[in-house]
């Protein structure tokens, strides 16, 4: 029966053809309980997992139930989410146990899987995980449930058995799209990591685009880091990063790298005004500064030392793309307004200002700021003016540095 239903029922074949095309999760699980209705399976509910690469999440799964469509999940081991694991049919199904039914009509029994408990509240009748062969000899998890009084027929656990080869296949593929994408985004950003998934992958190839340029450094490091030991000095440095890149991704704003204690990031201007760009770049710098003169206020506290910093806000055009030898490339931008918010920011120092502003992102903004004078800058022909913004623009940042 079940090599029947693996050869000729209607949604195996959907599983090796149509749904391989599908390389959103979401849309794939959707489209799977569209293709279970249409056949008579009377699917309420259905979710996967997928453990998945990433720094701050272990797994990844999503859930469709009839009449409220899909939602993703991340789920991260804490010691708070491991007993949930521990006493469940997927920790079963992940440890190579095979699949596993539950009667949710049951009555309640002691040391029974505490899903059971939300399964009987939604009104469920059937609920089965069924393990996923990957092919690297792993097993990973689709649940499938329903309200039908009796649950699921014998026939159709049968074609649940027979269609977990084709439910891998398409796994397999979204779960090595979802890392590669996580992966891309970790290491070089969500829209660079884009731009890359797309094909943007020979060296040279790029494109010139006008952003609102960021740079910021780590005052001192070079005396942090013979004072600290190690592990402190780390925890330092994630605190300054995090802080910083925090604040630029609420601000909508785009990491593109570290180079060793500074941070380069951009905030692409598109279809957007520039004046409404530059003001959503301040608007993360002076967020970055509340941030860190709250964890600096926590390091006095301690007798740690403070997070120094500077930050230069640039506004030009830059080429966006590819850059780097055959076998290693970075994805990333370059030219002279790059060039010139590193000097800017060099300034930061010798002025003691955390924030500075170049006369063209003054210019674009139009937003109120205070000349702090007109420097020589090394490259450039003649002194520019520099800007700081004024107390007003971030009073409640100037009061806690």
């Amino acid at each position: 029966m079940a090599q029947r239903f693996a050869l000729d029922y209607p949604l195996m074949h959907w599983l090796l053809t149509d749904a391989r095309r599908i390389g959103d999760p979401k849309a794939f699980l959707a489209a799977l309980a569209e293709q279970f209705l249409v056949h008579g399976v009377e699917v309420a509910r259905l979710t996967t997992g997928v453990p998945i690469l990433h720094p701050h999440v272990d797994s990844y799964g999503a859930r469709w139930e009839l009449d409220k469509g899909v939602s993703e999940r991340f789920y991260r081991l804490t010691a708070e989410a491991l007993p949930v694991l521990e006493n469940s049919p997927v920790k079963i199904v992940y440890s190579g146990g095979g699949s596993v039914r539950c009667d949710p009509t049951a009555p309640p029994r002691e040391g029974e899987f505490g899903i059971l408990a939300d399964l009987r509240r939604d009104g469920l009748t059937d609920y089965v995980a069924l393990s996923i062969p990957f092919s690297d000899g792993t097993a990973k998890v689709l649940t499938v449930a329903t309200r039908r009084p009796g649950g699921f027929t014998g026939e159709e656990m049968e074609l649940l058995e027979a269609m977990t080869p084709g439910v891998a296949v398409n796994l397999e593929v979204q779960a090595l799209r979802l890392t590669a994408r996580t992966l891309l985004d970790t290491y070089i950003g969500r829209q660079a990591g884009a731009r890359v998934l797309e094909g943007a992958i020979k060296r040279g190839m790029g494109e010139t685009i006008r952003a609102v340029i960021w740079l910021c450094d780590l005052r001192g490091f070079t005396s942090l880091s013979e004072r600290l030991p190690r592990d402190a000095l780390i925890e330092l440095l994630n605190a300054y990063f995090g802080r910083m890149c925090a604040a630029l991704d609420a601000g909508g704003g785009e990491v593109l790298k570290f180079v060793g204690d500074a941070l380069l990031g951009i905030f692409p201007i598109l279809d957007e005004d520039p004046a409404s760009v530059c003001t959503r770049a301040l608007a993360a710098a002076n967020n970055a500064r509340e941030t860190i003169a709250a964890y600096n206020a926590e390091r006095a506290g301690t007798g740690e030392p403070r997070i120094e910093y500077g930050i230069a806000l640039h506004i030009g055009d830059v080429m966006y793309g590819n850059i780097g030898g055959e076998s290693r490339l970075d994805f990333t931008v370059i030219g002279p307004a790059v060039n010139l918010a590193a000097r800017i920011e060099g300034l930061c120092r010798d002025l003691g200002r955390p924030v500075l502003l170049s006369d063209d992102f003054v210019a674009a903004s139009g937003l109120p700021a205070d000349s702090v004078g007109a420097f020589p800058l090394k490259g450039l022909s003649g002194p520019r003016q520099i800007y700081a913004p004024p107390p007003s623009v971030s009073a409640a940042a100037v009061q806690q540095s």
